[in-house]
Order: structure tokens, then C-alpha cells, then sequence
């Protein structure tokens, strides 16, 4: 076997997958650890924990916020994030359950191939944007190009294969397979597939290093998962601790002296 067809198709797919998990947590470790002082809701917020819920579920199937903020900015995300979402259930369905395109029908199949259309369309959108609007090229960073530039050259192999039937989707399928199972058999030797893998793969890595992990980031945010009971509860923050503390009283006598020396003025008598 080529040295390099090994390297890509049995190591590489296991440092990406592992990287990807253990940032993620990584991550996530340290959100978790930032103290929470004080509670900071974004108004108007909920005061019930079924209007946090409703008000998280809102923002995560409809990006209502986005949607009140800039509308089309928002056609272009959420079609993005759709497309994605349908890309990735059809990549599981193609690995675990890849007979159930005979069962369920082809139009599903069609379905995804013109969601792959609307992906690039959508990542197109996003790209050119943060090229033609100043405001938005002056914020944005060489990692913002990156990324969509991966992202774009990913899906646009993908829909380049399932297009034009490149690739053997069971020979795929099978291997997929084998290494979630830990068990790998030598990948597709086709040059589309390889490279489209390998950018996945690169992918997977920089994605706990990145923005595309702001999902995680959304639903730990307290200024969306919070109720705003702060009038009638005091938020006790858990990562403070014990400090001594006197009244103004002890705090009078204590530095009674020097008080009394000082005047109106903030001078010393």
C-alpha cells in the first residue's frame, strides 16, 4: 500500500476524530470554569425556566435574533446551517444505514444532492460578503477566510462526486464504517474522495480552535440561559469564596481616628 494512501486512511482519520473530541471538551471544560458574578440576561428575558427553553429554542431553529438583527445575513446563515444539518444526517445515513436509500427513496437522495447546491450557494454568499462590505472586511480576520475557504472547497468535492456518480458509495460506506468500529480496511483509492477526506479531516482539527465551535459557546452563554430574577433572588456566584466582611458600624469604629481627622474637603484637619 502507498505510504500515503496509508497515513490518510488509517492515521490521520483518528488524530483528526480524537482532536475534534477532546478540544470540544477542552473547551467546554473552560467555559464552564469562567465565574458567573452576577446574572446579565439579555432584555427582554424570560423569568420561567419554560421561557428560557422556548426563548433557546427559538434562537437555535429560527435564528430569531439574527433574523430581527439583519435579515439577509440571516437568508444566508440559515441556509447554511440547514444544508449543513441535512448534509450531516445524510453522511450518517450513508455510513450506518446506507440500504435505507432503497427504502426510503431516491427523491431523498436528490433532496440532498440539491441541498449540497444550496450549501455552496450559501458559503458562496458569506464568502463574498465579507469581501464587498467594508464594514464587515474591516472585522474580519485571515482565520474567518480560512475556514469558509475550507468549508467551500469541502462541500463543493462533495457535490462534485454526487453529482457525476465519481465515487463507489458502498466501498465508502464500507470503510466509513470499519473505522468507527476500529477495525479499518484499505479506503477508496479515487482521487476525489481522498482529497475531499483529507479536508475533512483538517476540518475536524481546526474546529475546537476556531469560531465553527460557537454552538457550544451559544448554549453555555448566560446571557441567553438565564432567567432575569434578579430583583426578587440573589445570585449567589459558586466559584466565590469566603471573604471576611464588616459592617460600616465595625468598619466606623475601627477606623474612627482617622475618619474624624479627615474634613469635609477630603483634608486632613
Amino acid at each position: 500500500m502507498d505510504p500515503l494512501i496509508f497515513l490518510v486512511g488509517y492515521i490521520t482519520p483518528y488524530i483528526a476524530f480524537f482532536t475534534l473530541i477532546f478540544g470540544l471538551i477542552y473547551r467546554v471544560a473552560r467555559w464552564l470554569s469562567i465565574p458567573v458574578p452576577f446574572r446579565f440576561p439579555v432584555a427582554p428575558a424570560p423569568i420561567t425556566y419554560t421561557g428560557v427553553l422556548k426563548r433557546m429554542s427559538l434562537e437555535f431553529f429560527a435564528f430569531r435574533s439574527l433574523l430581527k438583527g439583519n435579515k439577509k445575513l440571516w437568508i444566508g446563515g440559515y441556509v447554511f446551517h440547514v444544508a449543513l444539518a441535512i448534509t450531516l444526517v445524510s453522511h450518517i445515513i450513508n455510513v450506518y444505514f446506507h440500504d435505507l436509500w432503497s427504502i426510503i427513496g431516491y427523491g431523498w437522495y436528490e433532496a440532498v444532492l440539491y441541498s449540497g447546491i444550496f450549501f455552496l450557494a450559501a458559503l458562496a454568499f458569506l464568502f463574498v460578503r465579507r469581501i464587498v462590505l467594508p464594514n464587515v472586511r474591516y472585522i474580519s480576520k485571515v482565520s474567518d477566510y480560512i475556514i469558509l475557504i475550507l468549508l467551500i472547497s469541502i462541500v463543493f468535492l462533495g457535490v462534485y462526486m454526487r453529482s457525476f456518480g465519481l465515487v463507489d458509495m458502498a466501498s465508502v460506506s464500507s470503510y466509513m464504517y470499519s473505522l468507527l468500529t476500529f477495525n479499518p480496511i484499505p479506503p477508496p483509492e479515487n482521487l476525489w474522495f481522498l482529497t475531499h477526506f483529507v479536508l475533512a479531516q483538517a476540518l475536524f482539527i481546526y474546529i475546537p480552535f476556531s469560531k465553527v465551535s460557537h454552538l457550544i459557546g451559544w448554549i453555555l452563554s448566560t446571557t441567553r440561559n438565564m432567567r432575569n430574577i434578579t430583583r426578587w433572588r440573589r445570585h449567589v456566584n459558586p466559584w466565590d469564596y469566603p471573604v471576611e466582611v464588616i459592617t460600616w458600624d465595625e468598619y466606623y469604629h475601627k477606623f474612627k481616628d482617622e475618619l474624624e481627622a479627615i474634613g469635609p474637603g477630603g483634608e486632613r484637619r
